[in-house]
C-alpha cells in the first residue's frame, strides 16, 4: 500500500508482550480462528518451536495439511502501544490492523485500524496581516489561531509590534512553550528535497531600509508526501504544492514534542 499519514483517535495498548516473531519458512501449527466482532477476520492463532502462540494472517500461512503450516514471509505479531492525538505512518493493511511507525521515530507495530483516521492537512488562517508567525507556530502546534494569539499575548508577543517582524527569536519562544523544539540557527534553503521532515520557512524574502523581511510559513513531510502550510488568508489554498513559486530564503527545522 502506499504510505499513509495517520492519527490516533483511540489509544491502544498491547496485551501481548512476547509477541509471535518469525522468518520465511519458519514451521507454523495452526490453530483456532479469531472470534469476535471487531471485524478481524482471517486471523489464527499459530505456534512455532520455542515462541508463545500469537496471532498471524492468513496472508502469511502457507497450509500443507492439517494443522501443520509453514511462513510465507518474515512475521512478527508486535503490536504498538499508541495514544491518542500520536501521529503514524502505515505502511500495511492486514485485516482490520495497520502495521505503523510512530512519526519521527522507528518504533513500529500492528495497531486496529478502527483506532485511527485519516490525516488530513488543515492550515490555521492568520487572522491579522502581520500574524504569520503565530499563525505558523499554531500549525505546528495544532493550536487554533485565537488560543496562539493569546498565549502569544501573555509573552510580550504581539503581531502589530514591528520589532517582531525582522525577528526569529520569538517563534521559537512560542514553539518552545508548546513543547516543540526548534533549531538555534537558521539555515540557508538548497532544495526543497534536502528540508528536513518539519521546519519554518522564510518566503517572500525582502529587504525595506535595510532591514529583511519575510513571510513564514511550515513545511512539511509525511509519508514521503511534501506540502507547505501557507496561513495568508488571500490564498485559493492553504495547502501549497506550488513549490517553484515559493523560493524560500533560509529555514528553521522544527521537532514535534512526543505525545
Amino acid at each position: 500500500m502506499t504510505p499513509r499519514t495517520l492519527t490516533v483517535t483511540t489509544a491502544h495498548t498491547s496485551e501481548f508482550p512476547h509477541p509471535i516473531t518469525f522468518t520465511e519458512g519458519a514451521p507454523l501449527t495452526v490453530g483456532d480462528t479469531y472470534q469476535g466482532d471487531e471485524g478481524w477476520d482471517n486471523w489464527f492463532l499459530c505456534s512455532t518451536p520455542g515462541q508463545e502462540a500469537g496471532w498471524v494472517p492468513s496472508q502469511v500461512i502457507e497450509r500443507l495439511d492439517g494443522q501443520r503450516a509453514r511462513a510465507r514471509e518474515a512475521y512478527t505479531a508486535r503490536e504498538l502501544d499508541v495514544r491518542v492525538g500520536e501521529r503514524l505512518i502505515a505502511s500495511r493493511s492486514l485485516n482490520g490492523w495497520f502495521w505503523c511507525t510512530r512519526e519521527g521515530s522507528t518504533e513500529s507495530g500492528w495497531v486496529p485500524q478502527a483506532n485511527l483516521t485519516e490525516l488530513a492537512p488543515r492550515c490555521v488562517i492568520q487572522e491579522e496581516v502581520s500574524g504569520c508567525g503565530i499563525a505558523a507556530a499554531a500549525n505546528i502546534l495544532g493550536k487554533p489561531y485565537a488560543e496562539m494569539k493569546a498565549i502569544a499575548n501573555a509573552m510580550g508577543i504581539h503581531a502589530e509590534d514591528e520589532s517582531l517582524w525582522s525577528d526569529t527569536q520569538y517563534v521559537r519562544r512560542l514553539l518552545a512553550a508548546g513543547g516543540a523544539t526548534a533549531a538555534t540557527g537558521e539555515t540557508p534553503f538548497e532544495s526543497w528535497e534536502k528540508l528536513p521532515e518539519l521546519a519554518l520557512l522564510a518566503i517572500k524574502h525582502h529587504q525595506e531600509n535595510g532591514r529583511d523581511f519575510w513571510h513564514w510559513v511550515v513545511f512539511e513531510r509525511a509519508a514521503g508526501q511534501m506540502h507547505v502550510l501557507d496561513s495568508a488568508s488571500y490564498l485559493p489554498s492553504n495547502l501549497r504544492t506550488d513549490f517553484a513559486a515559493m523560493q524560500p530564503k533560509w529555514f528553521i527545522a522544527v521537532t514535534r514534542t512526543s505525545a
